[in-house]
């Protein structure tokens, strides 16, 4: 009886970590990319983070990670305005898909 407990309580639990760690949402992953960015800055120019978005701590980081993902955002729109063709050409039409693709090349 105890080992029977001891493989369910084991298959729930594995169970648990898969549904967890399912597929990452397009935007999830356009945030993680945003996050390393802002992470990266940090290593290398934490004072020029922190004069720009007020500090090192969390806020700070939320406030990196917002601005990296508006600017992206901003720039693939841009680029879908004035350059249709090659932005056609390179992520397959102006769809959200197409514009969630150059943010994540933006980011990267």
């Amino acid at each position: 009886m105890k080992t029977k407990m001891i493989v369910i309580a084991g298959a729930l639990a594995a169970t648990a970590s898969l549904a967890l760690a399912g597929p990452a949402t397009a935007d999830a992953s356009i945030k993680g990319l945003a996050k390393a960015e802002c992470r990266q800055e940090l290593r290398t120019e934490p004072g020029e983070l922190a004069a720009q978005y007020g500090g090192t701590g969390k806020k700070a980081m939320k406030r990196c990670v917002r601005s990296e993902k508006r600017q992206a955002f901003a720039d693939c729109k841009q680029e879908r305005r004035f350059e249709t063709n090659e932005f056609i050409a390179e992520y397959g039409g102006t769809n959200k898909k197409a514009l969630k693709r150059c943010v994540r090349d933006e980011l990267r």
